[in-house]
Formats: structure tokens, sequence, C-alpha cells
């Protein structure tokens, strides 16, 4: 009778264990109270898993810096045993390859970039991510012995198997997919890389702590991201979130994608330099202007955006956010005329926290999310003690 009932209790126990080191790769740190809260586990069970799970080192808890709570008791927080393994993230940008590597326990432990040219060919991109990585795991005195898995971004669409379809595009993902997998021995997990930065911001910048968030990102192109649950919305095809492509003027002007009058080709900074090289100037009497319409047109698309999903709020990263209230203030004006009252009482705009690492986090973010949480994994890794600097 007791092996019987021990066998679905053990299995009970065992789900709530993956739930809540799920929970803890995803979001990173938290104090038992929000891990609560995240796994929907009671108190008196959340309480046992965690005990449990200290036991085996799969989780540390510690004090939270500089937080305090009752009579100045001190909040600790739950977070994954450093030592239980890394994630690489590379973003392969158009201008800029970055490189980031963090722990499981979300620590981030080096970083760095190098340019490159807009028309340098893939196999050179990924040999100077690869002598970045290098470089980094030397100066730090890295291993990645424990390497977890690799999060690469990418420019164009990718579809939830990590693919485009055919031609160039599905010949660049395979090129970066096999040669990573091939120098790491590690799944490689492959994603725009505008959408690794909206996932950046949910886990660590101005969307943590809310289940839904919009990205978008107007730069040189203009692209986005939609976040729900911790989790990137990828869609059908891959191309979720793809705000730039939506058409503001069906008479406009042809886009590469095949599509007339899209945003990207009204508020690229691309496009907008060709109008006024000081298009980034505030002071600039006709970049104001440039960035008033640019500001009102890309509120619009937002709003129609919101309007279907409705998320928590809604950031916006990029150079041209650099620009301030001369873009933010008629957005927002568009923004309210064109939304539901519910969705504009609801929902905050914000400007991105994160810098240029944004999409290699995100790639972090992507295999920390993506790799099954084992309460045994630190017990089956090596000693991880010179991996941190």
């Amino acid at each position: 009778m007791g092996s019987e009932s021990s066998g679905p209790l053990r299995l009970l126990r065992e789900t709530h264990e993956e739930r809540v080191l799920s929970v803890l790769r995803a979001r990173g740190p938290l104090t038992r109270a929000q891990l609560a809260e995240q796994t929907n586990l009671s108190r008196a069970t959340l309480s046992s898993i965690v005990q449990t799970l200290l036991n085996k080192q799969a989780l540390v808890e510690a004090r939270e810096v500089g937080a305090v709570r009752g009579r100045g008791r001190p909040v600790s927080v739950v977070s994954l045993n450093p030592a239980g393994g890394l994630a690489l993230g590379i973003d392969l940008g158009q201008r800029r390859i970055q490189v980031t590597i963090s722990n499981v326990a979300h620590e981030f432990v080096a970083s760095g970039a190098v340019a490159c040219a807009d028309r340098t060919p893939w196999p050179r991109r990924l040999q100077l991510a690869l002598d970045l990585v290098d470089d980094l795991t030397t100066r730090h005195d890295i291993s990645l012995i424990a390497l977890a898995g690799v999060g690469v971004g990418i420019v164009g669409p990718v579809s939830t198997e990590g693919s485009s379809g055919v031609g160039r595009s599905a010949d660049r993902i395979a090129l970066v997919r096999d040669t990573l997998r091939a120098r790491f021995g590690v799944p490689v997990h492959v994603d725009n890389n505008t959408r690794l930065a909206a996932l950046a911001e949910a886990v660590w910048g101005a969307g943590a702590g809310v289940d839904s968030a919009l990205y978008l990102r107007l730069s040189y192109g203009v692209g986005g991201g939609i976040v729900l649950g911790g989790r990137l919305l990828a869609g059908a095809g891959g191309a979720a979130g793809e705000l730039g492509h939506i058409s503001v003027d069906r008479d406009g002007p042809a886009c590469s994608c095949g599509g007339r009058g899209c945003l990207e080709r009204y508020v690229s900074l691309t496009t907008l330099q060709e109008q006024s090289e000081n298009v980034l100037d505030a002071r600039d009497d006709k970049a104001r202007d440039l960035l008033a319409v640019a500001g009102a047109r890309v509120g619009e698309v937002l709003a129609a955006a919101c309007n279907t999903v409705n998320p928590e709020v809604v950031v916006i990263g990029g150079e041209l956010a650099e620009t301030g209230d001369h873009l933010f203030k008629p957005l927002q004006t568009a923004f309210r005329r064109h939304t539901h009252s519910q969705v504009h009482r609801s929902v905050r705009i914000t400007r991105a926290a994160l810098g240029p690492d944004a999409a290699a986090r995100g790639g972090i973010a992507l295999v920390l999310t993506s790799s099954p949480a084992s309460p045994n994994a630190v017990l089956n890794a090596p000693d991880l003690e010179a991996s941190h600097p």
C-alpha cells in the first residue's frame, strides 16, 4: 500500500521541483513570496521543495542587497546554484558582434563586442564571434566545460524550428547552428536578434516583473517582439512582432518584405537620415519635425498592436528612442487617440533599459528557458569554481 502511494507522491514532488527550477531559470533570483506567486504552490509545499533543493545544492539562498522588510529584517532571495552551468549569448548584428556569458543564476560573468562591416561574410562574422569568446574566457578565466547552451541572434525572421524556410537565410541559419554546435557540443538556439532583445528586456530590463510585454526597436531597421508569460511569442512562421512591416500607407513605397508603405520605410534611422543627417540632434528644427511625424506613425502602429495583444508594458529601444520626448510625446498622443480606453489606461510605455548587449542577453534567456531543469544538474556538473572571475 505504501509503495503504491509513494510512486504518485514522488512524481508529484518531482514535478513541483521541476516547476521551481524552471521558474528560477527563466526569472532569475526571487524571494520566496515571488516564487510562490510564480509557481502557484502553497507556502508549506514551496518551503519543503526549496529546502530539499537547497539540501541537494541545486539552489542557494542569500540576502538581497539593500532590501529589508518588517522591522529591519533582511529579505532573502532564492536562485539556482551558480555552479550549475553557464549560458552563452551571441548577437550577430549588422554592424556589431556581441558576446555575453552568464551562469544559470543570472549572474553575467563576461561581456564584449567587436565592430564589423555591414557586408561582412557570415563565416567571417562567426569567426569574429568565436575569437571574442576565446578572448573573454581567457581574460576572465572562465571554463566552458559546463556550458548548457548557446543562444544566437541574427537579422531576419526565424521560425520556431530555428530556420527561415528556404534560400540564403536558411543557409545562414544552418551555418550558424552547425558551426557553433561543432565548436561547443551543446544545443544552439537561433532567433531574430530584435526578438531576443525583447526577451532580455522582459527578463532583466524595462519589462521585468510583468507577464506581457511588447518591444519595438527603432534603429536602422524597425523590428519588434512579444513576450507572454516570460516566453517569446514566435507565431506560425516566426514573424510575430514584426511591427516594422505593418503598412501605414498601402500606396507608399515598396518594401524589401514585398509589401508597400511599411512603417520601416518611414521611421527607420536609414530613411530619416536621408532627410536630415542631424535627425538625432533634437536641437535641429528639421530633426524635431521629422521625429514628431515619426512618433505619430509609430504611435498608430503600436495602438493597433496593443488593441490586439493588450500588453502590460510597451518597451521602445534603438537610437531613435534616445531622442526622448521629441519622439515620445507625439507617439503617446497618437497611441491614446487610437487605442481602446481599457488598453491605454492599463499599458505603460517606456524606454528600453538595457544597452547594446540586449540581444546577446536575450540569447542567454533563450538558453535558460529552453534547457530542461533538473534538480541533480549541479551534482553532475564539473567543479566550476574557476568559472567565476
